[in-house]
């Protein structure tokens, strides 16, 4: 499928490109205005947080549990809503394109349910091709070459699944009683598509993204005492006169932390600052557990 499905749309985006074929039926563009339409309803109007969701069971569970307590307010910055709603829309765009390439979409955006941990968990897959479920992704350019568009790309993304997208996609396939074949990708600063297929036998993968799920729930729903699953580390660097490995007497968070929007509740301390051992002219910045400037306060730095 993947081969077919990049060569429909590499070849209708080049026609149009260039101006040639025709065009997009309108029928297609008006169900286009409707997802928009949705996508600004649902990010302006929809309540965050609910208890588990399908999409978020495969997070790291101290993340889960700080979610669902009463009381404990995640952090986030304002462009949270804006980088859902280009997520939305390039969705809806990945739709219409694949659409009007020929690819025939069986099913998509549709509401699913699933008896587990005992609970009944609710989600909604994107598209339903070839009898599989696949999920569409907005990539930025690091993680769209490196993951959906690099070979044994599954299991680059299953070695570092910060946001449980494998879970994520066995558990909407279990709801729809069909396969999940994997992820259409785009690289929202180029526009370069990828399709990244599951492999052929997963079984294992489907079993442990059940298991993952039914423990992560139970232990959400039943209150367990919250564990924090990260630690932090010493910042090093290497002595160019003696080759020793030494301390910077900075303490670096665990990076799958960094994105989470509870880190404050975990690291009171933490702030965004430059990595001191990079030889970058323009050094990135890492989240470090030990910084005395405040969170709030990181960005003028």
């Amino acid at each position: 499928m993947t081969s077919m499905l990049l060569h429909k749309v590499q070849h209708f985006l080049e026609k149009a490109s260039r101006g040639e074929g025709d065009g997009l039926p309108p029928h297609l563009i008006e169900e286009f205005k409707e997802m928009c339409g949705f996508a600004i309803e649902r990010q302006f109007s929809e309540k965050r947080g609910s208890k588990v969701r399908m999409s978020g069971v495969g997070k790291p569970l101290c993340q889960q549990k700080l979610s669902a307590e009463d009381g404990i307010e995640e952090d986030v910055d304002y462009t949270l809503v804006m980088k859902f709603l280009f997520g939305d829309i390039i969705e809806a765009i990945a739709v219409t394109v694949m659409k009007g390439a020929g690819i025939d979409i069986q099913s998509e955006q549709e509401g699913v349910s699933l008896e587990i941990g005992g609970t009944t968990l609710n989600g909604t897959y994107d598209v339903k091709i070839d009898d599989k479920i696949y999920d569409i992704k907005s990539a930025a350019p690091g993680a769209f070459s490196m993951k959906f568009a690099a070979n044994r790309g599954y299991n680059n993304i299953k070695k570092d699944d910060v946001f449980g997208y494998v879970p994520q996609g066995y558990l909407y396939a279990e709801a729809a009683n069909s396969t999940f074949g994997g992820w259409i990708a785009i690289n929202k600063a180029t526009g370069e598509w990828a399709v990244c297929e599951t492999p052929l036998v997963h079984e294992e993968d489907r079993q442990a993204a059940l298991q993952l799920a039914d423990k992560n729930i139970r232990s959400v729903l039943g209150k367990e005492k919250f564990e924090r699953s990260f630690s932090d580390e010493p910042e090093t660097y290497k002595d160019k006169a003696t080759g020793s490995i030494k301390r910077t007497g900075n303490r670096l968070m665990d990076r799958t932390c960094g994105y989470c929007g509870f880190k404050m509740h975990c690291w009171p301390d933490a702030a965004y600052k430059q990595k001191v051992t990079s030889t970058a002219n323009t050094k990135p910045r890492v989240w470090k557990s030990d910084a005395p400037v405040h969170y709030r306060n990181y960005k003028r730095l």
